[in-house]
């Protein structure tokens, strides 16, 4: 604990804020000790913990000598010396730190009071934190003779509940208001809250001020506050209710006016905090719900106005949920398709595939997006882009499946297309190559003849002539088998209705005489 004080060590510039805590902190704690009735330093009401303990949260640890000088002041100017109040100052400074850092380590420190577990948790933190007072104050009180040993553990009972009460009263409400400082009502919201307001202090009045002295019938009211408002609203609830159920029981009237003053009090403080903790779990409850609302809210409309179809189906293929995209993508209303199988969506020849899936599925598996064929509510085939996930509970269990279906026909189509392009490009090129390449030895074999033509050559020449025009011309045949095994390969790759008059493998003689060949 003393590396607490040590790692919170104040410089100057805290100087007016530690002034500011002390002050309120002094205050705070000479209110606390008017409703000291087992000794004059020990109160059943405290709410000086709270405010120490929010604003070691809040603020920082650096501020506990401001706790520290609070306290000091506070019990130097009711009962007691210098070192007993040193001693009880030094352990209020403690409690604060303590309680802050546990708080900080185990329920999320200035968030603390958001969620319902954290909740819990701060109320363990406090009860333990608040032992170091009330062991540090009772204990130097006893030793320098303020306080009979035999009445140590009355006096360190009161010690410790009233702190741990304070704490889990008015720590909420200085975090909360803190954390959330504006108020956005409209007029319908305030005058709900007016109501509310004053129903709690008629109800609280009615309870604690002796004319129905039943405590749980103030439960209602905070209840109904918590259900309709938010945590912060509900702290500030239990506050107030705290304030009319103390000024009730200091006169002796409502359900635990009876009795001496500290048993009175002491009982009216398990019962507020008790209260209190339990309107703030169930605030935070209400809040985590409206929260989960409207998250299913947003998501139920992210499916719906989704162009993707999205389909929720059991692990069996049922169909559970339908939505506009999916209408919109297969034709079927939600009343059409829901309760059937999803298998309606397969061509026959891919009944086995939906099988498969929905066997991955059960296994846990996630089926990665893929392009398959699938049937709309006419008859038609479309392409889609098809991925299917798991649906798991907070356990992990899988309770079923969410497909998201994309039409993916008009780029299955602007891919054909282009496909065939390329097909007619690949074609063109290849005529272009092959004319080039026929060119040459064309070329000879006419030169040739046009000389053997003009006759001037003897018989050797023109013999000459001759082979070299025959070896053009077997050249030329060599290009064309070329020419016509490629374009075979070319003709596998082109798509199946590629018209055959773009098979430059044949040659003109050939196209020739099949137009001859053709009826007309």
């Amino acid at each position: 604990m003393l590396s607490l004080l040590r790692r919170g060590l104040p410089s100057l510039l805290d100087l007016p804020l530690i002034i500011v805590l002390a002050t309120v902190y002094l205050i705070a704690a000479k209110i606390g000790l008017k409703l000291a009735f087992v000794h004059a330093s020990a109160s059943a009401v405290w709410p000086p913990a709270g405010i120490a303990l929010a604003a070691a949260l809040l603020l920082g640890y650096r501020v506990w000598p401001g706790v520290f000088f609070g306290a000091f002041l506070a019990n130097l100017t009711t009962e007691g010396t210098v070192l007993t109040s040193t001693a009880i100052g030094l352990g209020n400074s403690l409690e604060a730190l303590l309680g802050a850092f546990l708080v900080n380590r185990f329920a999320r420190g200035r968030d603390a009071f958001e969620r319902p577990q954290d909740i819990v948790k701060v109320v363990l933190v406090v009860g333990a934190a608040s032992t170091v007072s009330a062991t540090f104050g009772v204990t130097s009180l006893s030793l320098a003779g303020f306080a009979p040993w035999d009445q140590y553990g009355s006096i360190w009972q009161t010690w410790w509940l009233g702190d741990t009460v304070g704490a889990l009263i008015v720590t909420p409400v200085l975090l909360l208001w803190s954390r959330h400082p504006r108020v956005r009502w409209d007029s319908a919201r305030v005058a709900e809250a007016v109501l509310s307001l004053a129903s709690l202090i008629i109800v609280g009045q009615l309870v604690f001020g002796g004319l129905l002295p039943l405590a749980f019938l103030a439960t209602p009211a905070l209840v109904w506050v918590a259900f309709r408002f938010s945590k912060r609203e509900t702290a500030t609830a239990a506050l107030i209710l705290s304030a009319l159920a103390i000024w009730g029981t200091l006169r002796g009237v409502g359900p635990f006016g009876v009795g001496p003053p500290n048993e009175s009090l002491l009982r009216l403080e398990v019962f507020l905090g008790v209260t209190t903790v339990l309107a703030m779990i169930f605030a935070a409850v209400v809040a985590e719900n409206r929260r989960g609302e409207e998250m299913r809210s947003r998501l139920a409309s992210i499916v719906e106005t989704s162009n993707d179809a999205i389909i929720g189906e059991t692990l069996d293929g049922t169909i559970l949920s339908w939505n506009a995209g999916a209408q919109r993508l297969y034709g079927y209303a939600p009343e059409e398709v829901i309760g059937r199988r999803v298998d309606i969506l397969a061509p026959a020849d891919r009944q086995d595939e939906v099988a498969r899936n929905l066997e991955r599925l059960r296994r846990g598996e996630r089926v990665e997006p893929f392009e398959t064929m699938q049937v709309r509510k006419d008859g038609t085939e479309i392409a889609v882009s098809l991925t299917i996930s798991p649906v798991m509970d907070g356990r992990g269990r899988i309770l079923g499946a969410s497909a998201i279906a994309r039409d993916v026909t008009e780029r299955k189509r602007a891919e054909e297309a282009a496909r065939r392009t390329e097909a007619l490009l690949s074609v063109t090129r290849l005529a272009n190559s092959a004319a080039h390449e026929i060119n040459n030895p064309l070329m000879v074999i006419s030169g040739q003849l046009e000389l053997l033509a003009l006759g001037h050559d003897d018989a050797s020449q023109s013999r000459k002539r001759v082979i070299r025009a025959l070896e053009s011309a077997t050249r030329i045949h060599e290009i064309v088998d070329r020419m016509k095994h490629i374009t075979k390969l070319e003709r596998a790759n082109q798509p199946a209705d590629l018209p055959e008059r773009l098979d430059l493998g044949k040659s003109t003689s050939e196209s020739e005489k099949e137009k001859s060949e053709t009826p007309r």
